[in-house]
């Protein structure tokens, strides 16, 4: 009888330390108790448009972690209707670690199979997309939504490439996650058909 009262003591000792472990990290908010980080529109890239939009769909992708950062390039910004060039980059971090990239480049393909091939597939296999109505051409999946957007009309006829790719996910469903993209995709595209000065109708629809 002795032994098994040792036993059971033994065993409401674990269970109590175990217990009071899982508390102390409740309340200090250690793993896998951390609260989710905010992300807030005011820190979101301008390169996504319309801040509340980008937050709104961020947080329902984006994988949930302590804090979020953001790092927005504007490399080669179009400065009137002679120059082809525009190419923008917003890099999405959580805890550190790369989550999201979009990116917005002017360029120009012969078709459109051409552009998806070199701007989507590279990241994605072609049979994991769908299209979606925007711009001349746009597909997306669960991991990326890309829209190739009529720009200028001077010289070659450039487009923007508007490419946004989920690297590590959230919980939400697959077409949850396509959904966001899409929103996030034509957000960007929107603010850079604008800031790129561009003279030909976007074909984007709201």
């Amino acid at each position: 009888m002795k032994l098994n009262r040792v036993k059971i003591f033994s065993a409401t000792g674990v269970v109590l330390a175990l217990a009071l472990a899982a508390g102390s990290a409740y309340a200090l908010k250690l793993p896998p108790f951390e609260e989710r980080g905010e992300i807030r529109a005011e820190d979101v890239c301008a390169s996504l448009g319309n801040a509340s939009r980008a937050a709104t769909a961020l947080a329902d992708v984006l994988p949930e972690k302590s804090s979020y950062s953001f790092r927005d390039h504007a490399t080669d910004l179009r400065t009137d209707e002679l120059d082809n060039s525009y190419q923008t980059a917003c890099f999405v971090y959580g805890d550190g670690k790369q989550l999201l990239v979009a990116r917005t480049d002017m360029l120009e393909y012969e078709t459109t199979e051409s552009w998806q091939k070199e701007a989507v597939e590279q990241f994605v296999s072609a049979s994991s997309v769908l299209p979606f109505a925007a711009g001349d051409k746009a597909v997306a999946s669960d991991k990326i939504a890309a829209i190739y957007v009529p720009c200028a009309s001077h010289g070659i006829r450039r487009h923007l490439s508007v490419v946004v790719r989920l690297k590590k996910q959230g919980d939400a469903s697959a077409s949850d996650l396509r959904a966001k993209l899409i929103d996030l995709a034509k957000n960007a595209a929107v603010h850079a058909h604008m800031k790129a000065r561009c003279d030909r109708p976007s074909k984007l629809r709201e």
